[in-house]
């Protein structure tokens, strides 16, 4: 009806003002009227729609910015503040996954291979070293195999077939793929604690954490009891966490020694009737060489595989392993790079994003370190007309809050990307409302469900999303609302970028029916 009345309206007016008439394109007329009568123009309704939704005196005394362009038209649609500096938290990914994408290519693999070092006896005592060469892998956990220790149980097999029974000498873990620089500018000493911040190596495996689950015991003000996942010797946990009946005072708090991987375990659990509620507490670990290394020990010697050395990292041995002497008896390949982006942009893979910066570096300058990574995706986003200058970057996860990032250099990025032959495999790389990711519990049963391909970020008094919108017309929009320096509950800056992304999917070029 809408539409009907434009038209007629439209009529009327060319015929009281013909000096709006173009006789050679009719379309331009129409186009006049738009522009006279901006309300009836969809893009103009969408603005001051937009421009309602962020006129919110909730946000009145925080860094709201936001950019959306059409990929198909090249148009900006909307813009505020796009040119102002905002900390992006995980948004950052985009940027590393991308140029990981043009570095490496999406069928990237990395290898960690096994090296003997030694001679076999015929009483079956090995007598030499077992060596370990990472290449920054992060894909040994459980976000990619069932169970990670199933691939050093194959390690053990191949030992056991060579017919080996006992092991003099030592297990070496090489991590100098990666520098010795487990965490980056930027990240905070309380969060060091948690897995979100776990060490980046070389060598990793179950994302360089372990998994703490508390179970009530069924008395009151007992010791509550717990298992580790995985299990292991190499951490050692005081659990002082008792079972209570008070539901208001439940809670775990974790502290962890500095130097040693020890933990003690405070607080209170609720009492469960059911016996079935585990409480988890999730943990990182301290030295991510020797606690892979120290599962490989573990898996020798549940299999009776006699070890009698130590567990050295690459700085502790006093002399330079020549590779070009040994050849690999057994291979780790993790799955490709396309599957790794996956789990980073879906999930938000801190430790996985930082392995990727780490080998950007290490594949393109022979220097595996959050600096050079940081150089190589500057140097690749210069390219695109995006000014490295104005980029400051100091990870590749954007758990720094040393980052900062316009939306509009953002914004620049994601049109690129949805114009390269790579625009398929990164865009369904996003999360998506009601699916597995960081958007699962958002926008559903809405418009908006099936429309938004988007990255989260978040961390203290920072909500931002960033990603693309498929409007009614089929037509794709990218997009970025950066809401940073906000002191209300992060639900409700979620609140406010749902409801654009709500309004941008029920968008339509043409007038309603």
């Amino acid at each position: 009806m809408k539409k009907h009345l434009f038209v007629i309206f439209s009529i009327l007016f060319l015929v009281i003002y013909p000096e709006y008439v173009s006789l050679s394109n009719p379309a331009d007329s129409i186009k006049s009227v738009q522009r006279l009568f901006p309300v009836l123009n969809p893009i103009k309704e969408l603005q001051a729609d937009l421009e309602g939704i962020l006129d919110n005196p909730d946000f009145a005394n925080a860094l709201v910015g936001v950019e959306i362009r059409s990929c198909e038209t090249g148009d900006f649609i909307f813009r505020k503040n796009a040119s102002k500096n905002n900390i992006p938290a995980s948004i950052l990914k985009l940027f590393t996954t991308y140029t990981a994408l043009e570095a490496l290519g999406p069928n990237f693999t990395y290898t960690t291979n096994f090296y003997l070092d030694g001679v076999l006896s015929k009483n079956g005592e090995y007598e030499g070293d077992l060596i370990v060469r990472g290449s920054g892998d992060p894909s040994i956990s459980l976000n990619f195999y069932e169970n990670p220790l199933d691939l050093i149980e194959k390690l053990v097999d191949k030992l056991e077939y060579l017919g080996i029974k006992s092991l003099k000498g030592n297990i070496i873990g090489d991590a100098s793929y990666f520098d010795n620089n487990y965490y980056a500018p930027g990240w905070s000493n309380e969060d060091l604690i948690y897995p979100f911040s776990a060490p980046v190596s070389a060598l990793s495996i179950f994302d360089n954490k372990v998994d703490i689950y508390l179970k009530p015991s069924k008395e009151l003000g007992e010791k509550a009891g717990l298992r580790i996942v995985p299990d292991n010797s190499f951490i050692s946990v005081e659990n002082f966490v008792k079972t209570s009946g008070n539901s208001i005072n439940s809670g775990v708090i974790p502290i962890k020694n500095n130097k040693y991987d020890i933990y003690e375990l405070y607080g209170e659990i609720q009492t469960d009737s059911t016996n079935i509620i585990e409480y988890p507490v999730n943990l990182s670990i301290l030295n991510p060489t020797k606690f892979f290394l120290s599962l490989i020990k573990q898996s020798l010697e549940a299999r009776d595989i006699k070890f009698r050395g130590a567990l050295l990292d690459d700085e502790e041995i006093d002399y330079e392993i020549d590779y070009k002497e040994l050849q690999p008896m057994y291979q780790i390949v993790s799955p490709p790079l396309k599957k790794i982006i996956d789990i980073i942009n879906k999930k938000s893979h801190n430790l996985a994003a930082e392995s990727l910066l780490k080998t950007i570096g290490k594949e393109a300058y022979g220097i595996g370190s959050f600096s050079k990574g940081i150089e190589k995706i500057k140097e690749t986003v210069s390219k695109l007309g995006i000014p490295p200058e104005n980029l400051q970057i100091f990870d590749g996860s954007g758990l720094s809050r040393y980052n900062l990032l316009q939306p509009k250099y953002i914004v620049d990025l994601l049109y690129h990307i949805n114009n390269i032959d790579l625009k398929e495999l990164f865009i369904n790389s996003l999360a998506q409302p009601s699916k597995d990711g960081t958007l699962k519990r958002r926008m559903t049963n809405s418009k908006a469900e099936k429309n938004v391909f988007a990255k989260t970020g978040s961390m203290n008094n920072v909500s931002n999303l960033c990603g693309y919108v498929r409007t009614k017309d089929g037509e794709y929009f990218a997009f970025a609302i950066m809401i940073n320096n906000y002191i209300l509950p992060e639900s409700l800056a979620q609140n406010l970028q749902d409801i654009i992304c709500m309004r941008l999917s029920s968008f339509s070029r043409k007038p309603d029916q």
